[in-house]
């Protein structure tokens, strides 16, 4: 474990900063001289304990999970007592207990800090460092290399960069599920199968320019059955808002591949309800220039983190089943929060652009720069919906990464929710796939097997 840590303490010296205090200048920071993690985040715990020392490494490969299934949490916060912790929060999570306060509840664990990446991404954080630049206002960006773009981030525009392009493996065969819960307990329930590729995290590509493809998706349902063979192909470049996404899909019964002409900002997602919007798969991707992103600061905060006891139910029990998906958000027993430091942008529609949101707000966990919770305002800043990723460490790929993501209409009380099949094996690889398994025709004989 010490050799390992000593190697991937890569760029330390020069990520000398951490992030705590906001200067005047309107959304920068400044950088006391403080150890830094190899992604930017800050190395040591935080002052009273509730935050631990970074130990990101897989010494604890076979114990970890376990360890954490098997451990009670340290408080629960419910409607009694969400007085005391509301300023430990994110408003959207207080907001979730004070909409539904009979049955919302947050249990608070133990914090870890796990997580870890390849060593050749640590080396191109560091890179990264030196080269990657914004252009277009902050709505694009060029010169990077296959890691987090900007470990010493100081604006809001550097903050969500690195969420878009935060590592979240190289190449991925899985499955998911979405289930969509309305009030009345009516719940639909969609099977897939996902393959994606990450050509951004293609170790052996050059250094990118403007032009630079991000990654390709492919998703083919599986079930209910009147819906399986249909799927959907996304080509994605890293500025979407430069050459917009390219989709094509592909309709079983009719056996043909169509293209689909938008599938960004608020194109709504047909399988979701009406509840998730295309820019918010991941909590938040695509394009960002509907929106003016102001860095708010760092703050210590309660999120959804560890969530390996929900992994380990959600693969005992069937999706099909309303074990885990109650009435107005997922049963909290399976659910893990813990304190961790995030980092806080807003987002405020910029005038004469068109969005149902008027207001964002986005919390990324400093250790994987992933948007853990975030509070989506309508016209009349109210809270409208909240979204949080319960997040799990998987060593297959390595990273955090999404177990259900979880999106919440607090007016129309019904949420939708998409999580990894356990049951299916992750398949990954380091390195790209051929070209021709994204092609068009690929949709075609995905939907066919």
């Amino acid at each position: 474990m010490r050799a390992f840590l000593k190697y991937i303490r890569i760029g330390i010296a020069i990520l000398g900063g951490a992030l705590f205090s906001s200067n005047t200048s309107g959304g920068e920071l400044s950088f006391p001289n403080v150890d830094l993690t190899p992604v930017g985040a800050e190395m040591a715990g935080n002052a009273d304990g509730s935050i631990p020392r970074w130990i990101g490494g897989d010494d604890n490969r076979k114990e970890f999970g376990p360890k954490l299934i098997k451990e009670k949490p340290l408080f629960t916060i419910n409607k009694t007592n969400i007085e005391d912790y509301r300023t430990q929060l994110p408003n959207g999570l207080s907001g979730l207990v004070d909409h539904y306060p009979t049955t919302m509840t947050i249990p608070v664990y133990k914090s870890y800090r796990p997580v870890y990446l390849y060593p050749w991404i640590y080396e191109a954080i560091e890179k990264n460092s030196k080269s990657a630049k914004l252009t277009d206002g902050g709505d694009s960006i060029t010169d990077t290399y296959s890691g987090i773009p900007f470990p010493l981030a100081k604006t809001g525009y550097e903050v969500l960069w690195n969420h878009i392009l935060a590592y979240r493996g190289v190449s991925v065969d899985v499955g998911s599920s979405e289930v969509v819960v309305h009030e009345n307990r009516r719940a639909r329930v969609v099977k897939n199968r996902v393959k994606y590729a990450i050509e951004y995290y293609n170790k052996d590509r050059k250094k990118s320019g403007l032009d630079q493809m991000y990654a390709y998706y492919l998703s083919s349902v599986t079930y209910p059955p009147k819906l399986s063979g249909g799927g959907l192909l996304v080509h994605e470049r890293v500025n979407p808002s430069r050459i917009p996404r390219q989709a094509w899909g592909y309709m079983a019964g009719q056996r043909r591949v169509i293209r689909i002409p938008s599938v960004d900002y608020d194109a709504p997602m047909p399988r979701s309800g009406g509840i998730r919007f295309a820019d918010e798969i991941d909590i938040y991707n695509g394009s960002i220039d509907r929106y003016s992103w102001r860095l708010v600061g760092k703050k210590e905060l309660i999120v959804p983190y560890n969530n390996e006891l929900l992994y380990d139910e959600i693969k005992k029990d069937d999706v099909l089943s309303d074990k885990l998906y109650q009435q107005y958000h997922p049963d909290p027993q399976y659910l893990r929060y813990e304190k961790h430091r995030v980092w806080v942008v807003e987002g405020t529609l910029k005038e004469g652009a068109s969005h149902p949101y008027k207001k964002r707000v986005l919390y990324m966990d400093e250790d994987t720069w992933l948007v853990v919770v975030a509070e989506n305002y309508n016209k009349k800043n109210a809270l409208w919906r909240v979204s949080a990723s319960y997040v799990r460490l998987y060593h297959e790929l390595p990273t955090a990464f999404k177990v259900v993501d979880v999106f919440h209409d607090l007016v129309e009380k019904s949420y939708f929710a998409q999580s990894i099949d356990p049951k299916r094996e992750i398949t990954t690889l380091s390195v790209m796939p051929a070209k021709q398994t994204f092609k068009p025709s690929a949709l075609r004989r995905m939907g066919r097997r």
